[in-house]
């Protein structure tokens, strides 16, 4: 009986967590949404281009950041769900690495990323399209705790049997206390004027994941000074059968 109240007690946790996550982070955007398009219906003609221009951007930027909270949530549903498979394909740890930064760059074009891929194919088993969009979660994050002024740093390395991609910035960094739950779903560490930026579903999905491609992640903070956060994902290399099928005969 007691461990089923306890059950039902967290299910009912992580639904008001999802409620009250979804209703701020869809509100949010709506709101900057509406109150643009409200604008340039009702006062047309009377705005300046630079007005105008200005709102349109504001429409844009929001409508992506609706799309990549759905995109997050229904990830979240299909991992959580089992429905991916995700150590189906040969894949190149670099390639995916360079593709998501080049997306960060694009969304973020205010921040500066720096990248630092070895010579060679760096290769695992695992899903092209999510270890891309891992990383993109990991710079999005980053970002998120971050001053516009300061680098997010992006290293991929191999040893022995394993890669490691390494996504450092110079941010507040992380309580002792909450480095091992940032990867909790709904999870969000509170800046210093209390707000907590995000959906709380970027780094789960990043868990989720590396689990799922047979790795591991973790967060180190500070890195130094005081300050900073390292996130490394740790992913193992792939078989010699994988890479040429005929030594498998």
């Amino acid at each position: 009986q007691a461990s089923k109240a306890e059950a039902s007690m967290e299910s009912e946790r992580i639904r008001s967590a999802l409620l009250s996550s979804v209703s701020h982070d869809l509100r949010t955007p709506l709101a900057s949404i509406v109150g643009s398009a409200s604008a340039l219906r009702m006062l047309g003609d009377k705005l300046s281009d630079a007005d105008r221009q200005d709102m349109l951007a504001a429409i844009e930027e929001e409508a992506a950041r609706l799309n990549r909270f759905v995109s997050n949530l229904l990830d979240m549903t299909k991992l959580e769900a089992g429905v991916l498979d995700l150590r189906h394909d040969l894949i190149d740890v670099g390639d995916c690495v360079a593709s998501a930064v080049q997306r960060a760059r694009k969304v973020f074009p205010q921040r500066t990323v720096e990248v630092v891929l070895p010579e060679g194919t760096v290769l695992t088993l695992g899903s092209a399209s999510l270890l891309e969009q891992l990383v993109f979660n990991l710079l999005d994050n980053a970002h998120k705790y971050s001053a516009a002024g300061t680098p997010t740093r992006v290293v991929v390395s191999s040893r022995d049997s394993e890669h490691a991609i390494a996504v450092t910035d110079e941010g507040v960094g992380i309580p002792e206390d909450a480095l091992e739950k940032v990867f909790d779903k709904f999870y969000r560490v509170a800046l210093s004027d209390g707000r907590a930026p995000g959906t709380g579903l970027g780094l789960a999905i990043c868990a989720a994941i590396v689990k799922g491609m047979g790795g591991s992640i973790v967060a180190e903070s500070p890195i130094a000074d005081g300050h900073g956060t390292r996130v490394t994902v740790k992913l193992p290399a792939a078989p010699e059968t994988a890479r040429d099928p005929e030594a498998a005969t």
